[in-house]
């Protein structure tokens, strides 16, 4: 049941994503529960959008699913991974 509650908060990371960075957008994929591509408009850098990103993660994700992030840039072809809760869900012993 927990899982559920936290699979429904990644539309609400996503609709944040987008509201931080207006204009930046062009869609977003799900290629698996897990894996998402964030497709960028013309003119937008994978490498810059992903630091940006990076500076603003804490205060953007309130869940502990693991997910990839793809940063994929408007050529189709440059593209940038970026995980996120990557290690949450490690077992610490």
């Amino acid at each position: 049941m927990e899982d559920l509650k936290e699979k429904k908060k990644i539309p609400a990371f996503l609709s944040r994503i987008r509201a931080e960075w207006p204009g930046k957008i062009e869609r977003f994929e799900f290629k698996t529960a897990t894996v998402i591509y964030i497709y960028l408009k013309e003119g937008i850098s994978s490498l810059d959008f992903s630091e940006s990103l990076s500076l603003k993660m804490d205060r953007l994700v309130d869940f502990s699913i693991p997910l990839i992030l793809y940063h994929v840039e408007s050529d189709g072809f440059r593209l940038r991974s970026q995980p996120v809760n990557w290690y949450s869900s490690l077992d610490p012993r």
